[in-house]
């Protein structure tokens, strides 16, 4: 606890308040996945084999990660976004000692797209496992924690589903199979969410990252993506849970971001020629790139869109300043996202998920850092 500020507030209330852009009595840390986790293992004598289908092990991981990092939320899955293709017939390879991976799609093809059941999502056992690893946060945490869970949007999961370029190229030669693909996703991210939520979530940290021209055209986003994403954003919202937007793309389309309405966006890595094209921003005016700052990515300065709209900002720490053994990077980063972010509404986190291999020493750099900003 700073010497400026007394904490009041749960981590929930902490949280929930700035989702909803009120006060809080300081500005809340939030933790993605399952970062810095190599330590937290050690700390467990566990792998990721170990821990990876194990609720008990998911929560254990979880509320030790959170007492050794000082994070407001918890989240599950972590390290992994493969829960959903899992339970639509993915096969994956896991991994000792990192993430994994995708070793087989379920489709070879959109034409296929009758292969998939959304009601596998309450059948699978993949599922119903980081279901009961939310149970156990919940009774373990109650309201004291904001508690969330992670998942994809539509898209992003058509991209585990079957090949990525063959998507691409779907997108423009069956695209009335692929639309038919993505209301079968849509559903099945929708059952997936619910039983998340009904287990006790408080929310839903969505991977959007397919939404840039990193990958896609503008009008391929808004047509494969943004019409899906909505309709699970909205269904999230209607039935009472947050949403936290994650994109950390390069060249991310913020602007269909602010259409979505969500909660809030956790955004990572941007353009900034562009953004001073578009919106007439001098970064170099604002900020000192002598230091890591902002030089490769957008700032919180910059954002007042968004803010404007009643959508809250996470980041923007950049992740691949730690494990360099430069804990005053760690220092200057922090403090200038604390320094360039709005009075309300602000979460502070990385842009993506922090190295498994971070040492928990740059992660009481950070901590220290955020604290001396009050």
């Amino acid at each position: 606890m700073s010497k400026q500020v007394a904490e009041e507030m749960t981590s929930r209330e902490r949280f929930t308040h700035a989702l909803e852009m009120k006060e809080v009595d300081r500005v809340p840390l939030g933790y993605l996945w399952f970062g810095a986790g190599d330590a937290v293992l050690d700390r467990m004598n566990a792998t990721i084999n170990d821990v990876y289908y194990s609720a008990k092990g998911i929560a254990r991981a979880q509320i030790l990660a959170r007492e050794m990092y000082h994070h407001d939320n918890v989240m599950s899955p972590w390290g992994c976004l493969l829960v959903e293709a899992e339970a639509l017939g993915a096969k994956t390879n896991v991994k000792t000692d990192y993430y994994p991976s995708i070793a087989e799609h379920p489709l070879k093809s959109a034409r296929e797209y009758e292969k998939i059941t959304p009601r596998d999502m309450e059948r699978s056992e993949r599922v119903g496992t980081i279901e009961e690893s939310i149970s156990l946060l919940k009774k373990e945490l109650g309201d004291e924690v904001f508690i969330s869970c992670a998942s994809l949007t539509p898209l992003m999961l058509a991209t585990q589903v079957m090949d990525g370029s063959r998507l691409c190229m779907e997108m423009i030669k069956d695209r009335d199979n692929l639309h038919a693909l993505l209301e079968v996703l849509t559903e099945s991210c929708m059952i997936f969410a619910d039983r998340m939520l009904d287990a006790g979530a408080d929310g839903v940290f969505a991977e959007n990252g397919g939404s840039a021209s990193d990958l896609f055209s503008l009008e391929m986003a808004k047509e494969f993506g943004s019409r899906y994403t909505k309709e699970l954003y909205s269904h999230i919202q209607d039935r009472g849970g947050y949403v936290i937007s994650h994109n950390c793309a390069s060249h991310a389309f913020h602007e269909l971001e602010l259409a979505l309405e969500p909660d809030a966006l956790n955004f990572a890595f941007g353009n900034v020629k562009a953004l001073g094209k578009n919106h007439g921003i001098e970064c170099e005016k604002l900020h000192n790139h002598k230091s890591i700052g902002c030089s490769q990515r957008y700032c919180f300065m910059d954002f007042r869109n968004f803010h404007d709209s009643d959508i809250c900002l996470m980041g923007n720490i950049n992740p691949y300043i730690f494990t360099s053994g430069m804990t005053k990077d760690i220092a200057s980063e922090v403090k200038s996202c604390m320094a360039a972010a709005p009075d309300r509404g602000f979460i502070l986190s990385t842009g993506c998920e922090i190295p498994l291999n971070t040492p928990p020493e740059e992660m009481e750099v950070l901590w220290e850092a955020m604290r001396s900003c009050f």
